[in-house]
């Protein structure tokens, strides 16, 4: 079964190193590149160019793979508008790549470096509204980096995973009630342990092992952890406590 083309949407202002590091990392089908106006005719023109032309000396072998890219600008990095306005072209990247990917789909990622002003900002919130992955590349080559130059952004990943996945079925979001009991024990009872017949009590109308499937499902999505074995003891996590404030009506 064919691969989902991978989809990079890369900020640019002023690296080049950047980019190169970006396209050696993820081997992109499509690049899309945006900056403020104000930087466009300069570094951002030239990089499109380069990928256009498939220069590996000057981008390196990630250049190879990309069938498609295009230049991107939004009129002002300063602006009260600036995150509405990453998250509209988000949605018109989007839209755009999965027509030209068709059936076989895709994976977008979303670069938060070499961006000034409210850039930044509005690309990790664009991001995972559009339920896109982010990365940041550090730019500058190191030693100590270990030739690790591009860091996937785990905390808003796996948000977005989560917010996916509630999405994609409305009983999905009906485990979060399971997880809301977890943390109202872990706030309430001092020091008891947290394993499922002590989360049952609050479900009359579901079994033990509806419980205990939703606390592995949680697992599954690291908004909880289970540790032991006869008992396993149950704890939410940072990105369960996250979601609960993000996601969850009482």
């Amino acid at each position: 079964m064919p691969k989902p083309k991978v989809v990079v949407i890369h900020q640019i202002e002023q690296s080049m190193t950047c980019l190169e590091d970006t396209l050696s990392y993820f081997n992109p089908d499509y690049v899309y590149l945006i900056t403020p106006e104000y930087y466009s005719e300069e570094k951002p023109d030239m990089a499109l160019f380069e990928i256009e032309n498939k220069n590996v000396r000057a981008l390196g072998d990630g250049v190879r793979n990309v069938e498609h890219s295009r230049l991107c600008t939004i009129k002002d990095a300063w602006h009260n508008t600036t995150m509405m306005k990453f998250y509209e072209i988000l949605g018109e990247i989007k839209s755009e790549a999965l027509k030209k990917a068709g059936k076989v789909g895709c994976e977008f990622y979303v670069g938060l470096s070499d961006a000034s002003g409210l850039m930044t900002a509005g690309a990790a919130f664009s991001a995972v509204l559009h339920n896109m992955k982010t990365y940041y590349t550090r730019g500058r080559r190191r030693r100590e980096y270990a030739g690790k130059y591009v860091l996937e952004v785990d905390n808003l990943n796996n948000i977005t995973s989560v917010k996916n996945w509630l999405e994609k079925h409305e009983k999905n979001s009906k485990n979060l009630r399971y997880l809301n009991r977890i943390i109202n024990l872990e706030d309430t009872e001092d020091g008891e342990r947290i394993i499922a017949e002590v989360i049952h009590q609050a479900f009359e109308d579901v079994s033990i092992e509806s419980v205990r499937n939703a606390i592995k499902r949680l697992e599954q999505y690291n908004l909880v952890t289970i540790s032991g074995n006869k008992p396993k003891v149950v704890n939410s996590t940072e990105l369960g406590r996250i979601t609960m404030r993000m996601f969850y009506d009482v």
